[in-house]
């Protein structure tokens, strides 16, 4: 029985699958190969119509209109913008009308640092045209040299010594006196002697080698005139010139209290740390001082400090000095009551042909639009700084020369572009002049009469007096 039932059971298991014969392999067969070439078909369509899209979109993408904007397909173009539009050859179109104009607020977001410039240059240049034409309504007032309303003094009017030296320190590193001034005593040479030295602004540009000489070794003294002279040039180095002693005067012991003060820190080596307190007073080292009449004598009288007019004789050189080699003055024309009698005190006590006289001043300018602004402005500069700047020192100097027998000017010049020619520097000498009677020959002696009294009068010329304009 379990045969039997095995056998059945194996006979359904049979029945129940399909039957895997050769003509059903071949028939599955034809059916796969129709649906491979169907699937083959649809992929390459695909791939055909991809290739076809990817055409076009490159064709619509060469035909961009330049200069290269997306052109929008939803919205066409007004008329207006139409109009507006560049020419097909431009490569900047036009803007169109139509475009929404840039908020004040981001405008100014993004152009402040221009309009702040033209803001200010407008207000500056505004500022500048109404005071100058407030200043130039009336006549300019103008004085001659000598005869102003104020006589000056030597001495600021308003400010103190201590302001007014400070107040100059910005005001001539700006118009360039600092530069003339180191330029100035690079040529103190010799005895120098400076007249109105005021608070001794020249002094921290002089040279103090020579003067200081006994307290620097030999060998670090001869390197240093080499430096000087130049290495590898010839000459000899004691040949050398150099400042040998210095004079200062100047009529105001305040302006010479800070003059002392300066001098203290400019002098190299320490030599005048132990002679001169932080805080000098003229006064009292004056007192203190001895062998020097009205004044501070330092190192054992190489360098003096004296208190005197410059309208006076001026003080004479150191002891076996016959005259002196240098002499210099800044801006003390302005600040005198007779400016021709300083020049001629100088010119009293230098030495002839080899000496100096230098000048360094301001005054008139060439232009008369400058002048007229310095006229105007005169008295209330007077009232602050005891000078006044308008004079004409040209006809100062002409006038002096004039005067004084044998004055050459050897240089005059007007430096610095910024000072609008108001500054000037003037480097003067004194030739020696033999007396008029020890220039007569046999045939003037032998004239008599009244033609010799005759060619005298013509051959003589009468110098014009103070104040008058050498023609």
């Amino acid at each position: 029985m379990a045969s039997v039932y095995a056998h059945r059971a194996f006979m359904g298991s049979a029945t129940s699958r399909p039957m895997s014969t050769p003509c059903m392999v071949a028939r599955l067969s034809k059916v796969g190969s129709t649906s491979s070439r169907s699937s083959l078909q649809q992929r390459s369509w695909r791939r055909g119509a991809s290739s076809s899209s990817g055409k076009k979109n490159s064709s619509s993408r060469s035909r961009k209109p330049l200069p290269y904007r997306a052109e929008s397909s939803t919205q066409p173009p007004s008329s207006s913008s139409q109009a507006t539009a560049a020419p097909s050859g431009s490569i900047f179109p036009k803007t169109p009308s139509s475009a929404t104009p840039e908020p004040v607020s981001q405008l100014f977001r993004t152009r402040w640092l221009g309009l702040f410039g033209a803001g200010a240059a407008a207000l500056c240049l505004g500022t500048f045209t109404a005071s100058f034409w407030i200043a130039n309504r009336g006549e300019a007032p103008s004085y001659v040299t000598g005869c102003e309303p104020v006589v000056p003094t030597g001495r600021p009017a308003i400010e103190s010594p201590v302001d007014f030296d400070r107040h100059l320190d910005k005001s001539e590193w700006r118009f360039g006196i600092t530069k003339l001034r180191r330029r100035l005593a690079a040529e103190a040479t010799g005895h120098v002697l400076e007249v109105a030295m005021g608070t001794g602004r020249n002094m921290e540009f002089y040279d103090w080698d020579a003067v200081t000489a006994e307290y620097v070794a030999a060998g670090e003294r001869n390197r240093s005139k080499l430096a000087k002279r130049g290495w590898g040039t010839k000459g000899n180095i004691a040949d050398l010139l150099e400042m040998e002693t210095f004079t200062g005067v100047d009529i105001s012991p305040a302006m010479l209290d800070i003059g002392l003060r300066r001098l203290r820190q400019v002098v190299p080596h320490g030599a005048l740390e132990d002679a001169l307190p932080k805080q000098p007073s003229f006064d009292q080292l004056a007192a203190q001082s001895p062998g020097a009449s009205g004044g501070v004598q330092l190192l054992r009288g190489k360098v003096r400090v004296l208190q005197g007019d410059a309208q006076s004789p001026l003080p004479a050189p150191p002891t076996g000095v016959d005259k002196y080699d240098t002499v210099i003055q800044t801006f003390g024309l302005c600040s005198v009551r007779d400016p021709t009698r300083l020049i001629h005190n100088m010119a009293a006590v230098v030495k002839p042909e080899t000496g100096r006289i230098i000048l360094l001043e301001h005054g008139r300018s060439w232009w008369e639009l400058i002048n007229g602004l310095l006229d105007r402005s005169a008295k209330g500069h007077f009232e602050r700084f005891g000078c006044w700047w308008n004079r004409d020192i040209e006809h100062i100097v002409e006038v002096a020369q004039s005067q004084i027998p044998g004055l050459e000017v050897v240089e005059f010049q007007r430096p610095g572009w910024t000072t609008l020619g108001t500054h000037v520097w003037v480097e003067l000498r004194v030739r020696n002049v033999k007396p008029a009677g020890s220039q007569a020959t046999g045939g003037n002696e032998s004239s008599s009469g009244w033609l010799g009294s005759l060619g005298s009068s013509w051959l003589s010329v009468s110098p014009p007096k103070n104040g008058e304009k050498k023609e």
